[in-house]
């Protein structure tokens, strides 16, 4: 085991053809953490002969056992009769006992040439794409309970330019990072039990939030997670020049959203603070705060409709003098909806809480869609 590679790691897998490594076997790679804690870069200059594509995957595994804890999309590995430099990610290993398999498969009738395959450990890749914006939800929930500051921490580690929270207030006007309005989706007890009853966090004193933990229900490596304060959102954002953003749900007052803004001020992370939303009145409230002193605001949708653009601008959110954005799930952008988003001066987003094949990326690119919000890393990098 070790914790970086090179070429010469991969040529027992294959025999040398044209001065190129033919493999037409899987094969895998196993890498240790030896302290990294950064997101790891894999590239290679491949082609492939054949009618199915060759596909890498990335596994962690905590405790000599592959767990559920991360499980990458499957990669395409080069083009069919040309060579091309692609790069994958694998998220950072964040406790010394785990292990990174990374898996080649190569389907029958295929061969896999490879003239050049590397590591290096890089998480720090802020301006990606050319200006496409990447914004991870809730932090990396593909590998951490989502808005707890593992997940947090983990999309600042794999380089992750924004990350999304959804801030909740308790009995006693703590701001808190928790998606659901209850916490029984994620709480439980020292036993390892859930709430007896739901448990919504506006009922509660966040001293009494505290006493569940809320990572062990995800994976037991995550026990002891706690519920997490905004502000130590907003300090990790300060520290690692991650860009905060909120998916506001209805229920900040006046008051709290002044306190978010002071907040935003004290770090220095207003002009990078992002808010959007599914309801028109939460993004006109919020205009009605920052104005334009934001990053900007977005209007989400579970679906296209086009009541989404008119209500942007009933809330007083001029294009012309805000970033302003429409988002909605990336199965329902087509090209004439994003091309109505586009020529409204809006620019258009999707999201999508599942994993995404880089041809669904590369499409959703050329109808002009510039923004992505995901659980998973899949078009981190989009060179694949």
């Amino acid at each position: 085991m070790k914790n970086m590679f090179t070429f010469s790691d991969i040529l027992p897998y294959g025999s040398f053809q044209d001065g190129a490594l033919r493999i037409t076997k899987d094969f895998t790679l196993a890498l240790d953490n030896s302290g990294e804690a950064e997101c790891m870069l894999v590239s290679a200059y491949a082609m492939f002969e054949g009618e199915a594509l060759p596909t890498i995957q990335f596994a962690i595994v905590v405790d000599g056992q592959e767990t559920d804890l991360y499980a990458s999309p499957f990669y395409t590995f080069g083009k069919r009769g040309e060579f091309t430099m692609k790069e994958w990610r694998i998220p950072p290993l964040f406790r010394p006992d785990m292990k990174a398999f990374i898996r080649v498969l190569i389907p029958e009738g295929t061969a896999l040439y490879l003239c050049s395959m590397s590591s290096r450990f890089s998480a720090h890749t802020k301006d990606w794409n050319g200006g496409l914006r990447h914004n991870s939800h809730l932090g990396f929930v593909g590998m951490a309970p989502g808005n707890t500051m593992p997940a947090l921490e983990l999309a600042a580690k794999c380089g992750y330019p924004a990350c999304i929270v959804v801030p909740k207030v308790t009995a006693d006007g703590v701001l808190v990072c928790i998606h659901d309005d209850t916490i029984n989706r994620h709480a439980r007890d020292a036993q390892g039990n859930p709430p007896e009853k739901d448990m919504t966090v506006w009922d509660y004193t966040y001293e009494e939030l505290l006493k569940w933990d809320y990572g062990v229900a995800r994976n037991p490596i995550y026990k002891g997670t706690r519920l997490p304060l905004l502000s130590e959102f907003f300090d990790l954002c300060a520290r690692t020049g991650m860009r905060p953003m909120f998916s506001t749900h209805p229920g900040l007052t006046i008051p709290q959203w002044e306190q978010v803004g002071d907040m935003l001020s004290k770090r220095g992370l207003l002009k990078s603070f992002h808010i959007k939303s599914f309801y028109p009145d939460v993004l006109k409230t919020a205009r009605q705060i920052f104005g334009t002193a934001i990053d900007g605001y977005t209007r989400d949708s579970s679906s296209w409709n086009d009541t989404l653009i008119p209500s942007l601008l009933d809330a007083g959110i001029d294009p012309h003098k805000s970033r302003v954005g429409v988002e909605i799930p990336f199965r329902c952008a087509t090209a004439e909806t994003t091309r109505a988003i586009l020529d409204a001066g809006m620019f258009a987003a999707v999201y999508s809480v599942q994993r995404t094949t880089s041809e669904e990326y590369r499409r959703l690119m050329s109808y002009g869609v510039t923004e992505f919000t995901e659980d998973h890393h899949c078009s981190m990098g989009l060179n694949w």
